[in-house]
């Protein structure tokens, strides 16, 4: 087959080059971003019903729903949360699961638990849960708040504009409270026409709303019907509600009026302490982040010309200026490893030979880009950093080929023989060793979660790549070789290359002077060596560990929620004098609050839970004077201490997928007021287990005013409760009704008796008592049917597929023994439970990370029984590849031995290194016995086999690794603090591996030819 392709080698020469074309193609298309797009296996279902109490949403609304949800196939968990007039269901799809038919049925669910709704709730809504990823974020400022109100229609248009984009998914502003269209009724008006409420709702949806004719065929031709009706929000006054007592027609403006007004603000911000408006866009799924930054920025500088001059638009945030940094830092680091790995190459072969691996380096890589696109994995720092990985392994398939060919050519074979036998000797270790590296990074493809999601692109790059690099090393080197020693006349040096002198009296030290005096007593060395490796296993313990590091970026986000009933006023002045006691510390350059709903997904960062009385800071530090870390440690203590009713934590970017909080406490029964009871107690335990914070997710108890009513006055009255919250809510907030829609400008509207937000009158509302024997009902003021009383009552009721549970979460004030501790606590809780309705279990963070560790070690395995079958089907036998895994265990304690000296935390990437090393380190072994077999079957004795395997292959072994650690070299020295540790984990243990291997796998081969031939054999 070899020889075919070699007597048509130019036509393959043109094939490579149509895919190296290709390659550079997909290269340009591959959309750039910071890190990779993941999916969110969740979505959400929210029902509004107006005025309800927490305890009617939880009966009428959230059971319901999660009644239809939990008898689903493919949903692994249903979590809810039921408030004053509110209704949030969290539905996370199992892994594996066709999401879109998921979400399919739970919309079915959904539709048919909404047939049994309260009329007054509306439909609820359902949204498949996205990775919001902002790519450019503004600041609008001014002096004055008053100067950037007038900007609400630009910005409207602003919004239209660039979410008209090609690219951009979405558009949010903050800070700009919305308009709404509010009806305002005048009671004694109302009393005087003798018109009620439902009159007028019904008045407003039957104008603007009619019912949809459709169409008829008249005189053979189809016309649409319909009817005029008002589409203007300036002729809400003039709608038709009926006739008074005298017979006069009422309209809307008779009894009320309808006027345009902002909304409650859900936001206050400020940029350094000034007004401001934020305007972030959002990137759709799948673009490249630098195109789509470029456009909205080329936009919103044209939009920005028509701003008055007292308002000062600022670039805040751009996603691509990150993008090109880090792109920038990492490509930095793979030229630097292409030209270290050329450089290496030619210490040990001819100026011919590197040329040639010099070659394959960039159509390896390249080929490798091709498929990506068709498995959705795109440019980001882990699929470079895989790459970089890739870069020094897929040389190692080259300079095997090249120097056996070279070997060959060094025995005196011709051009074409050289090429073809020195490949045939050396095709089966090169295809079962590339196969072992895939083997090994497969599993890694199908790692759950977002730890899985998040490292997808470095198995997926490494394997394409090497699958690549091993067409190249089996074709194009053994093609390129032919066609250039086939124009010379020159013999192949002895000693060739930069290095080749030495490392020719190398491998004779190392067969003579190590191998033969070894041979002796191998099994006492093999042992040896092994005890030796087993011994470094424990440095582990002396190893600091961090799941995933703090990116080393500038930004630090300061989450505050101030005790329940802070308005949001309060609120922003609260994190104004937070902001100015953070301003004290030298290294903090530059400030910004977000009162209220919080960053818009700016810096990895939103607020789970907003309100009023929640925000956040965004600060940016000066990092020649300060670190994101240090400004947390100087100030989250000071912040606390300062504001003891508060919860605040302080954050910064952390490298990989959101982490939680260190340790979950979840709380589970029928019963709130025993729930509460129980949180209480573990609270208190907790803290005085270590925790330096505990939170939960139900909150304390709101300040709430009781309208009690006078049961028996409501039945003498013929008065229902309803009718009376009706009328409060009326009379407070006003009660919503269809959104203002005329396909040009969309408003909310709601209707209102008096003024929103007056303090309530319950003398001026009245509601209709029920008729006696036929007479006129009579009219009761609400002051004689209810009393007030104030109060504390619970607002938020959360639900775990579909049982009241509370859950808390615990940071630590000391990392040592703190779940340990805490499950002491849970433990001591269980004991004192009584009824077997409540229950509590402990999670969190570290749960998180022990069952990633346990799915990477059931990975592990799988990839250690991949390999030993792949090597048996090579050697065919049982045992062989038992002494081939030596060098991963090798490898394994040189990765731990490298973390140790280094003092680099053991973390997800450092992990991720260590299976990578699986695939890495088994080539070499694999070679060296390979040709310890076929010295034996040429009938060497087998020491002589054994010592001659180890002269011939010490030369592209020392190579091979050499290459792959200087490849990462540039990416260890970097600094980077997520890539680092998965850098030093694999140089080390190279390093480690091949010294060992080298002579231990040696010994032990000796070793095992002396164990019988009948347990060996796959044959047998």
């Amino acid at each position: 087959m070899l020889g075919w392709i070699l007597k048509r080698s130019k036509i393959f020469i043109i094939l490579f080059v149509l895919f190296v074309i290709i390659g550079v193609f997909t290269f340009m298309q591959l959309p750039q971003r910071e890190i990779p797009e993941t999916t969110v296996n969740i979505g959400t279902v929210n029902t509004v019903y107006p005025g309800a109490t927490v305890d009617s949403v939880e009966r009428t609304i959230t059971n319901p729903l999660e009644s239809k949800l939990l008898s689903l196939n493919g949903i692994e968990e249903v979590s809810s949360s039921s408030a004053a007039g509110f209704s949030t269901l969290i539905v996370t799809v199992s892994d594996g699961e066709d999401k879109k038919e998921v979400f399919s049925n739970i919309r079915q669910a959904v539709s048919d638990a909404a047939a049994g709704f309260p009329e007054e709730a509306f439909e609820p809504e359902i949204n498949e849960a996205t990775v919001k990823m902002p790519v450019v974020s503004y600041h609008l400022t001014s002096e004055k708040m008053e100067n950037l109100l007038p900007l609400q229609k630009d910005l409207e248009r602003w919004k239209e504009e660039v979410e008209s984009i090609k690219g951009v998914s979405s558009v949010t502003i903050k800070g700009l409270p919305e308009e709404e269209i509010v009806i305002q009724l005048d009671l004694d008006l109302l009393k005087e026409n003798g018109i009620i409420l439902p009159d007028v709702i019904d008045a407003i949806n039957e104008e603007y709303y009619p019912t949809p004719i459709g169409k008829q065929e008249i005189n053979q031709q189809v016309v649409q019907l319909t009817v005029d009706h008002y589409t203007s929000d300036k002729l809400i006054e003039d709608v038709y509600i009926g006739k008074s007592p005298l017979g006069e027609p009422v309209v809307i403006g008779d009894v009320g009026k309808a006027k345009i007004v902002q909304k409650q603000k859900e936001d206050i911000v400020t940029l350094d302490g000034e007004p401001s408006i934020s305007f972030t866009a959002f990137v759709e799924e799948g673009q490249d982040i630098p195109t789509v930054d470029e456009r909205v920025s080329e936009k919103v500088e044209e939009l920005s010309e028509g701003l008055p001059e007292n308002v000062t638009l600022i670039n805040y945030y751009s996603q691509a200026s990150l993008v090109t940094d880090v792109f920038d830092g990492l490509f930095f680091s793979l030229a630097i490893s292409v030209i270290a790995v050329i450089v290496t190459t030619a210490l040990g072969l001819t100026a011919s030979g590197a040329f040639v691996v010099a070659l394959a380096i960039p159509i390896s890589v390249l080929m490798g880009l091709i498929p990506l696109p068709f498995v959705e994995v795109d440019l980001n720092q882990i699929s470079v950093i895989g790459a970089i990985i890739a870069l020094g392994i897929l040389v190692d398939d080259s300079i095997v080929v090249n120097d056996n060919i070279q070997r060959r050519y060094k025995l005196g074979d011709n051009a074409f023989n050289g090429a073809v036998n020195g490949t045939k000797e050396i095709w089966v270790s090169i295809v079962t060793s590339s196969l072992a590296i895939v083997f090994t990074f497969m599993p890694l493809i199908f790692l759950s979660g977002g730890n899985g999601a998040f490292i997808r692109a470095l198995p997926t790059v490494l394997i394409t790549t090497i699958l690549a690099s091993t067409l190249v090393a089996l074709i194009f080197v053994p093609m390129l070789r032919f066609m250039l020693y086939r124009k010379t006349s020159k013999k192949v040096p002895v000693a060739p290359g930069l290095l080749g002198r030495p490392l020719n009296k190398a491998a004779d030290v190392y067969a003579d002077k190590i191998l033969k005096p070894f041979s002796k007593k191998p099994k006492l060395a093999g042992i040896l060596g092994l005890v030796f490796t087993t011994a470094i296993f424990g440095l582990a313990a002396f190893t600091p560990f961090e799941f995933f590091p703090a990116a080393d970026r500038k930004e630090v986000t300061i989450d505050v929620s101030l005790p329940i009933g802070t308005t949001l006023e309060e609120t922003a002045g609260e994190l104004e004098k937070i902001e100015k006691m953070l301003l004290t510390d030298e290294g903090v350059k530059e400030t910004s609050v977000f009162a209220g709903t919080g960053l818009p997904y700016l810096f990895n960062s939103s607020l789970n839970v907003t309100g009023p009385n929640t925000g956040q800071i965004a600060v940016r530090v000066d990092r020649e004077k300060q670190t994101a870390q240090g400004l947390i440690d100087d100030w989250i203590s000071v912040l606390r201490e300062e504001y003891p009713g508060a919860e605040i934590f302080m954050e910064t970017i952390q490298q990989g997928p959101p982490a939680g909080a260190p340790v979950t406490v979840t709380v589970k029964g029928p019963e709130v007021e025993k729930l509460l009871e129980i949180r209480d107690g573990l609270t208190a335990q907790m803290e005085g287990a270590g925790a330096d914070f505990v939170v939960d997710n139900i909150g304390k108890p709101e300040p709430t005013l009781k309208y009690v009513p006078n049961r028996e006055l409501l039945k003498d009255y013929d008065i229902k409760v309803n009718q009376i919250s009706e009328q409060i809510r009326l009379a407070t907030k006003g009660i919503p009704l269809k959104a203002f829609d005329n396909g040009v400008a969309k408003r909310d509207m709601s209707i209102l008796l008096g003024e929103k937000d007056e303090p309530l009158d319950l003398t001026k509302l009245e509601v209709a008592a029920g008729s006696a024997a036929g007479g006129s009902p009579s009219i009761v003021s609400l002051d004689t049917l209810v009393d007030e009383k104030r109060t504390e009552e619970i607002q938020r009721i959360p639900h775990l597929n579909g049982d009241r549970a509370i859950t808390l979460r615990a940071f630590p004030k000391d990392e040592d023994n703190f779940k340990d501790n805490i499950q002491k606590v849970v433990d001591k809780e269980r004991e004192k439970l009584d009824d077997q309705d409540y229950s509590i279990s402990i999670g969190g963070e570290n749960q998180a990370q022990n069952d990633f560790f346990a799915e990477i070690t059931v990975l592990f395995i799988i990839v250690i029984f991949l390999v030993y079958l792949l090597i048996a089907f090579q050697f065919n036998s049982l045992g062989l590849p038992f002494l081939v895994l030596i060098a991963v265990y090798l490898a394994l304690a040189g990765a731990i031995l490298g973390l140790f000296v280094t003092q680099t935390p053991i973390s997800f990437l450092a992990v991720m290194g260590m299976v990578s090393l699986t695939g890495i380190v088994v080539r070499n072994a694999v070679v060296l016995i390979e040709f310890m077999e076929q010295g034996l079957r040429s009938g060497m004795p087998i020491k002589e086999a054994v010592v001659e395997a180890g002269r011939t292959r010490i030369r592209p072994i020392l190579l091979t690794a050499l290459t792959s650690i200087v490849a990462l070299v540039p990416v260890a020295a970097s600094g980077d603090t997520l890539f680092m540790p998965l850098a030093i984990t694999i140089i080390s243990g190279i390093m480690f591996s091949v010294i060992l291997t080298l002579i231990i796998v040696p010994m032990m081969y000796l070793a095992f030819k002396k164990v019988p031939a009948t347990y060996t054999t796959l044959d047998q």
